[in-house]
C-alpha cells in the first residue's frame, strides 16, 4: 500500500541532545544494503538514526527510474538522513530539493575511498578540494529551511599524523561555520585499508574536542561493546556501524549486549519484514542479508546449499528445516510504502546529464557488488570463520 508523505521533519540536533549522556546509535549508509526493509529491521533493534544507501546525485536528479529504484520510505522510517555522492553544489542542492519532503536531512559523502568514486570526483575525491565541500554546504544552507539537517561524512585527511589531524580539524571547523548540523568521521585516511590497527581513535577524539556541533564516529564497530568503547574513547555524540550491523542487525539492541552473532529473534524479524514487503524486497537483497547474518551458523555443506536457493519460499523452508528459524506468526499484512512522486520540484536538466541513466547501472540493486562477492568467496574458502580483510564496502566508508 502506498501513502502520500505528510510528516514534519525531525530536529536532528535535538536528537543528539536527547541521547546524552549516552550516544546516538546510527546505521551507516551502505550501497545495496541500508534500504528501507533493512532500516525497518535495525530500527526494531536499537538504531536511533538511519541513513539511506549512498545515491549518485547525477542519476537521482535526472532519472525518475533511478529515484524509484534507489529510494523508498514509509511513514515510520524516521528519523532518516539521505546520503548523496555529488561533484558540486548544483548537483547536491538539486538532490536536496528533490528528497526534502521525504527525509529529515541530507548528507554529502566525502568518505568513499574507492578508486572509481575518487576518479569521478566523488567521496574522498572531494577532500582534495575542501573549499568545494564548504561551498556545497553553504549553498544548500541558502536554499533549504534552516531546521533541515545538513551533514558531511568524511575521513581523516591525508598527511603525516600531525598534519592529518590538523587538516581534518581545519576542514571540520570550516564546515561547522558553514552550517552543518553534525559531522560523521571515519578514523582512517582515504589510503588506509580496513584493519583494526589503522583506526586512529586519538585523532577522532581531537576532532571531537575541536567542535561545538555533534560528531558521529565510525570504524571497527562490530559489537555493542565496541560501540561503547569507541564512545568512551572519543566522547563522540554518536557511534555509527556498518559491517557490524550487517553481521548482526541487533548490534545496538541492549537486550543482547553480549551477542556475537545475530540473535534468532532478529532473523525471524527479517523473515516477517520480507513477507510483509512482498515484491518490494528483491530476493537478492533478502538473501544477501541472511548470508551476512546467518552464514557463520552454517556448516560448509549447508552454506553451499543455502547459496544455491533462488526463492524466498525456499529460503524460509531451508531455515525452518535446518535451524528451526521461522516467521513469528501468521502472514503479516502488506507493508505500507510512501508514494514519493517528486511533483513538488522539477530538477533542471543539462546536456552533460544525458548519460545519467547509464550511470545508475553501476548501482543496480540486482548486481551482487564487490563486497558481497568477496564475502561469499571467503565463506566458502574459509569455513572456520577466520577474520579476513575484504575489499571496498558498498560506498560506505566502514
Amino acid at each position: 500500500m502506498y501513502l502520500p508523505q505528510q510528516r514534519p521533519h525531525h530536529d536532528i540536533a535535538a536528537l543528539f541532545a536527547a541521547a546524552q549522556p549516552d550516544f546516538l546509535r546510527v546505521s551507516a549508509p551502505m550501497v545495496r544494503y541500508s534500504k528501507l526493509e533493512f532500516r525497518r529491521l535495525v530500527r526494531k533493534n536499537g538504531v536511533q538514526l538511519a541513513f539511506t544507501p549512498m545515491m549518485i546525485s547525477e542519476s537521482i536528479n535526472n532519472s525518475e527510474k533511478a529515484r524509484q529504484n534507489e529510494f523508498t520510505t514509509d511513514p515510520d522510517d524516521q528519523p532518516l538522513i539521505a546520503q548523496f555522492a555529488a561533484k558540486d553544489s548544483t548537483e547536491f542542492v538539486t538532490s536536496a530539493q528533490l528528497i526534502y519532503p521525504y527525509v529529515d536531512g541530507i548528507d554529502l559523502n566525502c568518505g568513499c575511498p574507492q578508486s572509481w568514486a575518487m576518479s569521478k570526483g566523488y567521496g574522498c575525491g572531494l577532500l582534495r578540494q575542501p573549499e568545494r565541500v564548504r561551498e556545497v554546504v553553504q549553498q544548500v544552507r541558502r536554499t533549504l529551511p534552516s531546521d533541515f539537517s545538513v551533514s558531511v561524512k568524511m575521513r581523516l585527511l591525508a598527511g603525516s599524523e600531525a598534519d592529518s589531524v590538523e587538516r581534518t580539524i581545519d576542514l571540520a571547523r570550516q564546515l561547522e561555520y558553514a552550517g552543518v548540523t553534525f559531522l560523521t568521521l571515519h578514523g582512517r585516511t582515504p589510503a588506509q585499508k580496513h584493519s583494526k590497527d589503522t583506526l586512529n581513535i586519538s585523532a577522532m577524539e581531537e576532532v571531537r574536542k575541536s567542535l561545538q556541533i555533534p560528531l558521529i564516529v565510525n570504524g571497527n564497530v562490530e559489537s555493542w561493546s565496541d560501540a561503547c568503547e569507541l564512545h568512551a574513547q572519543t566522547g563522540a555524540a554518536g557511534v555509527m556501524a556498518a559491517r557490524g550491523l550487517l553481521a548482526n542487525p541487533a548490534l545496538f539492541n541492549s537486550d543482547y549486549p553480549t551477542a556475537t552473532t545475530t540473535p534468532l529473534a532478529c532473523v525471524e524479524q527479517w523473515l516477517d519484514i520480507a513477507a510483509a514487503a512482498r515484491d518490494n524486497l528483491l530476493f537478492q537483497c533478502f538473501h544477501h542479508h541472511l548470508t551476512f547474518m546467518w552464514s557463520s551458523e552454517m556448516k560448509r555443506s549447508l552454506r553451499v546449499q543455502f547459496n544455491s536457493l533462488s526463492t524466498k519460499k525456499q529460503v524460509v523452508e531451508f531455515l525452518g528445516e535446518h535451524y528451526n528459524v521461522r516467521s513469528s506468526g501468521p502472514a503479516p499484512e502488506p507493508a505500507t510504502y510512501t508514494d514519493c512522486t517528486y511533483t513538488h520540484f522539477t530538477p533542471p536538466r543539462h546536456a552533460r546529464h544525458i548519460a545519467a541513466e547509464a550511470e545508475e547501472l553501476a548501482w543496480s540493486s540486482r548486481s551482487d557488488g564487490k563486497f558481497f562477492t568477496e564475502f561469499k568467496a571467503h565463506q566458502i574458502s574459509n569455513p572456520a570463520g577466520v577474520d579476513l580483510e575484504l575489499g571496498g564496502l558498498f560506498g560506505a566508508e566502514e
